[in-house]
């Protein structure tokens, strides 16, 4: 009698032994789990970021010149130390005005500038700059990749110019680091590095 209660007894303490060690095994595998699930949560975060900072991002300016509606939509480059004028970009070449994409003015009445009519819409906008004499803004028909393609100035088409008029480039002790495009009464400035150009827009009429 005494053999069987041993017995019995020595059985249940295998069978407690056997679920205590099933138990910690579910355990250590939902730790895994976690351990898993949370470093790929980790590589996931470190991804995101790592991601490349945009080196010329794409801006929009709005305002009005004179009640007129403008919008000038350009790719912002830096200065980053470099020789800008004559440099970067050279003299006497059409450059896009801005970085990436073809640079384009958005007019939202009728306009003129220099005298020349520029009917409401959207056109690509280039510049030449010049070392020794006037810089030449350019208002021109293409601006758009899939319509016209326009990419920058690779495509530029002269003979789709609307109007080119003569600028006197404005020289500052400021530096600009990042180009950038204002809109106000006298009509649309670009300021970059040390240079600040201003295109003159005024209602068609006036």
């Amino acid at each position: 009698m005494s053999f069987k209660r041993e017995l019995l007894k020595v059985t249940i303490l295998l069978m407690s032994g056997s679920l205590i060690v099933a138990c910690n095994s579910g355990d250590s595998s939902e730790q895994k789990t976690d351990n898993k699930d949370t470093a790929s949560t980790e590589v996931v975060v470190q991804a995101e970021d790592e991601k490349p900072t945009i080196a010329s991002p794409r801006k929009q300016t709005d305002g009005q010149t004179q009640g007129v509606n403008i919008t000038v939509d350009y790719g912002s480059p830096g200065v980053k130390g470099r020789k800008i004028w004559g440099g970067l970009e050279s003299y006497g070449n059409v450059w896009r005005a801005g970085a990436n994409e073809t640079t384009s003015l958005e007019f939202g009445s009728d306009v003129t500038v220099n005298g020349t009519l520029v009917p409401a819409g959207k056109y690509g906008f280039y510049l030449i700059p010049n070392e020794s004499k006037p810089w030449i803004a350019i208002i021109n028909s293409d601006w758009s990749r899939e319509e016209h393609g326009a990419w920058g100035a690779y495509n530029y088409n002269p003979k789709h110019d609307i109007v080119r008029v003569e600028i006197e480039p404005e020289w500052v002790e400021d530096n600009q680091e990042r180009l950038v495009y204002q809109v106000d009464d006298k009509g649309i400035t670009l300021a970059w590095e040390k240079t600040r150009v201003t295109i003159p827009v005024q209602p068609a009429g006036k």
